[in-house]
């Protein structure tokens, strides 16, 4: 949420109590900051500066009724567009998406170039299931800020869900292209699915690979693997390289013999090969 920020008002003592306040709460002295600025409003109750910095506390402190209630204050004394953005933001967090949307648009109106509004408007949108204004937001979005991961992210997934996989793929790799490595493994894996519902398999396969080696997961499991001996897995029927051997001949003849070869290659400790049979397979069916 924003807030307002010190605006000097020479021999104004309210005004100077008010810097004060926005002072303390940048020291991170919230206690004494909202003390401060009740004591304004009960010298001023006109002061609308203060209703809209309580607003921002309460919000902060999860204390979302009250929070309301000093932003319907702080409009009862004027219009602007933050007070509606902020409400905006309350109504989304308690789940009130039309009502989000009503004060989205007001603040829109009011200030058509603060973005973070139609951020917001695209996600009650979404969450409304109105695909199409979320759509037009998010691209909005996108117009003044191009890199925006929340839109670029909520576009790949609309686009994901209509089946445009060229489109969702697009946004995608912007991401993957513009983030840093820490927490693309979410993007890898849709990227993943998205080449893979495309029919482009190796690319999947190749997607899956990637994250297995980056995520803790995917390493915890492999040094899992790893770490069984490959002496214990032999038996009256051979060795396990005997048993590939003899997997990747009928294989060629009964494609569903990948699902053991996958499964010898996993045992082995080779994770790639493992997925690369499982692919194979689906290419098959």
């Amino acid at each position: 949420m924003k807030r307002e920020t010190i605006i000097p008002m020479a021999h104004a003592s309210i005004a100077s109590r008010f810097n004060k306040a926005v002072s303390l709460e940048k020291d991170r002295k919230y206690g004494q900051a909202l003390k401060e600025y009740i004591g304004i409003i009960n010298d001023c109750p006109t002061y609308r500066r203060a209703y809209i910095n309580i607003g921002s506390l309460f919000s902060r402190m999860n204390r979302l009724n009250d929070a309301m209630k000093c932003y319907l204050a702080a409009l009862s004394l004027g219009e602007d567009y933050i007070t509606h953005f902020n409400m905006g933001c309350l109504y989304y967090k308690s789940g009130m998406y039309e009502n989000a949307v009503t004060s989205l648009l007001k603040a829109f109106g009011l200030n058509n170039h603060f973005h973070l509004t139609m951020l917001v408007l695209g996600l009650c949108y979404s969450r409304l299931n109105r695909l199409d204004d979320a759509e037009k937001s998010f691209k909005r979005v996108l117009r003044r800020w191009p890199h925006n991961r929340v839109a670029m992210t909520a576009l790949s997934f609309i686009y994901f869900n209509r089946g445009m996989y060229e489109h969702s793929l697009y946004y995608v790799d912007q991401i993957l292209r513009h983030a840093t490595t820490k927490g693309n493994a979410a993007m890898q894996a849709l990227k993943a699915d998205i080449l893979l519902k495309m029919g482009r398999y190796e690319e999947s396969a190749s997607e899956i690979k990637s994250i297995k080696k980056v995520v803790d997961g995917y390493k915890m499991f492999d040094e899992f693997i790893q770490s069984v001996p490959v002496d214990s897995l032999s038996d009256r029927y051979g060795t396990i390289d005997e048993k590939i051997h003899k997997l990747k001949r009928a294989s060629k003849v009964d494609p569903t013999q990948l699902i053991s070869l996958s499964l010898c290659h996993l045992f082995k400790g080779d994770t790639d090969e493992a997925i690369d049979c499982l692919f194979k397979l689906r290419k098959k069916y």
